[in-house]
């Protein structure tokens, strides 16, 4: 049971003014800034609201409660540590800084003093013209010389911030993003005053509503594991604290000293500077738990680390402590960026990553990570080829469960990190992959609504064309030069609309690809009408894959049946380019007539 000392209400003055307490967000306890435009934009829109409200006198508008915040702090009040509140704290402060810009920017002498007041009162002050300033917040260290930077060290002289650091990181760029939004606000409600007069009272009565209407309540505790147990408490409910930040503030409870509490804000810092969002870091610390310890669901991940986590870290032997698991997140994690980012250095595994990359086969990711551990890139090629077929045959083409797809390779992560040799894996995934009657039963018939997989599809199977009739290979699958054309269109003239329409537009039998930007207006033409741009066509699966079929000359109509034969054929070639075993027969022979 968490240990609360004290529980008051504070306004933001109160928390941040110069006659209080400095607030500091501890290293080892919280995240980077994270609110976008969005919820900048909301704050702004609150704000207007509670100002005009305010100025209507009345008592119940005085005040506009904001939320809670979590401290620790010592016995005498001298100083506070934020645990909970950082994003409503950074965001407050970038908003009284856009005012004392504005203000510092105008003209006239009263304005310049009501900027250097606010710059003293409420962001920062100094003792002398030379010394340090004193901050009222100081964030982590993740954004606390780029936010002193851009906004808190302010040059009373020149109304302008003392240097100007660029933003190194993503979580930099919003702070600054945060701050241009507060100026072109204030920028469009000045617009609509002419007098300065009272561009100066709406500019003070902005800083009122702030500093003395936003109101917290401020929960102080004595430790930081009673004020974790808080902030997990007051968040558990809301989407404000995501995963990520719960782990850390987890291991840097869990840290036994201030070295171990250094190596996991290493491990951190480099999971900010590999990943580009919060979202992506989420999802490969999900992806590296699965790796190790087979399916667990987003929604638990948290208490599922924790209670892992908690009793290894409490066992004696063996002995596993927190630096041991932020080396491992840290390493591991270099291995998963080269997996996304298709950039090994064996280019045959970075093709089968690009093909991984094209379906959006996320599940993958885990039992590749798994396997990347213990072996060389060149040696786990056959075994990225299989897991390929086995997920086009299962969920592209099959379109089978994809939980149970998940359940099978998530579990075999977790069996190749507990000493599954490779040929074994490869093993079962060949055991589970649907056998060649299967996919080619379901090949012949299956819709592919989605132009991702359909562009993979018929790519794969252009390249298959190529290789066989010993034609220089071309770029498709990436290529924005290259689209996927419904050969019957989606939006056909009424007079050529085949009846039950969407039964046949998404067959795979009736897409092909092509060169060249897409022409929507001519792709709903009759096949009459493009069926030079067919012929002419580079593409193999477009030239030679019998597309006339599609339409009936002796009717001027399309053909259904063509669609049908098509897509036969389609997966006869199929069976070669997604076998289950790529070093033994190929498997059924099919002959292929290309009309």
């Amino acid at each position: 049971m968490a240990i609360i000392k004290h529980a008051a209400r504070q306004t933001l003055g109160q928390l941040i003014g110069a006659n209080n307490p400095p607030v500091e967000v501890p290293d080892d306890s919280q995240r980077q800034y994270a609110w976008g435009k969005k919820e900048v934009d909301t704050y702004w829109e609150d704000i207007q609201k509670f100002m005009r409200a305010r100025q209507t006198g009345s008592e119940a508008s005085a005040e506009y409660f904001i939320g809670p915040i979590v401290t620790i702090t010592d016995d005498k009040v001298t100083s506070r540590s934020l645990l909970d509140g950082q994003q409503r704290l950074t965001t407050s402060t970038i908003l009284i800084a856009a005012i004392r810009d504005t203000l510092g920017q105008m003209a006239s002498t009263e304005a310049r003093l009501m900027a250097n007041n606010i710059q003293r009162d409420y962001i920062a002050r100094k003792d002398g013209r030379h010394s340090s300033p004193q901050l009222f917040l100081t964030l982590s260290l993740f954004d606390r010389d780029f936010f002193k930077d851009f906004i808190q060290d302010w040059n009373e002289t020149t109304g302008k911030a003392a240097s100007t650091e660029n933003p190194s990181r993503p979580s930099h760029k919003l702070i600054q993003d945060s701050y241009k939004s507060f100026q072109t606000h204030i920028k469009n409600a000045l617009s609509a005053i002419s007098l300065d007069g009272e561009r100066l009272d709406w500019l003070d009565d902005l800083k009122d509503c702030l500093v003395k209407g936003l109101v917290f309540v401020e929960i102080q505790t004595p430790t930081s594991s009673d004020a974790n147990e808080v902030f997990e408490t007051i968040n558990s409910r809301g989407k404000d604290l995501s995963t990520v930040d719960l782990v850390r503030n987890f291991l840097m409870e869990k840290s036994r000293d201030d070295a171990e509490k250094g190596r996991v804000n290493n491990a951190w810092q480099a999971l900010l500077d590999r990943f580009e969002r919060k979202e992506d870091i989420e999802k490969f610390l999900r992806h590296f738990w699965v790796s190790r310890h087979g399916d667990v669901r987003s929604h638990s991940l948290y208490t599922t680390i924790r209670s892992s986590l908690t009793s290894r870290f409490e066992d004696d032997f063996p002995r596993y402590e927190v630096r041991h698991f932020a080396a491992e997140l840290q390493n591991a994690s270099g291995r998963y960026i080269d997996l996304l980012m298709c950039a090994t250095d064996c280019d045959p595994f970075n093709d089968l990553l690009e093909e991984v990359r094209a379906l959006n086969a996320d599940a993958c990711y885990p039992l590749l990570l798994a396997i990347s551990a213990k072996n060389k890139y060149e040696e786990i090629c056959e075994i990225a080829k299989a897991v390929l077929t086995f997920y086009v045959r299962w969920t592209v083409v099959g379109r089978r469960e994809s939980t149970l797809l998940e359940e099978k390779l998530f579990g075999l992560a977790k069996s190749v990190s507990d000493g599954l040799t490779i040929g074994s894996a490869s093993q079962l995934i060949r055991d589970w992959t649907p056998d060649d009657e299967t996919f080619y039963s379901d090949f012949e018939t299956v819709p592919v609504p989605r132009s991702t997989q359909a562009r993979y599809l018929l790519t794969k199977i252009e390249q298959h064309l190529r290789a066989s009739e010993g034609v220089d290979d071309v770029v498709v699958a990436d290529s924005g030069a290259v689209h996927v054309e419904h050969i019957y269109p989606q939006s056909p003239e009424q007079d050529y609309r085949i009846v039950e329409h969407s039964a046949w537009i998404h067959r795979l039998g009736n897409q092909t690809l092509l060169l060249g930007r897409k022409n929507r207006a001519a792709s709903n033409r009759p096949f009459p009408d493009k069926a030079e741009a067919y012929e002419s066509s580079s593409l193999l699966i477009t030239k030679r894959t019998g597309v006339s079929r599609l339409w009936e000359d002796t009717t001027a109509s399309w053909n259904t049946q063509g669609i049908e034969d098509r897509q036969r054929d389609l997966a006869k070639m199929a069976l070669e380019v997604w076998p289950i075993n790529a070093s033994t027969d190929r498997g059924i022979s099919w002959p292929v007539n290309l009309g």
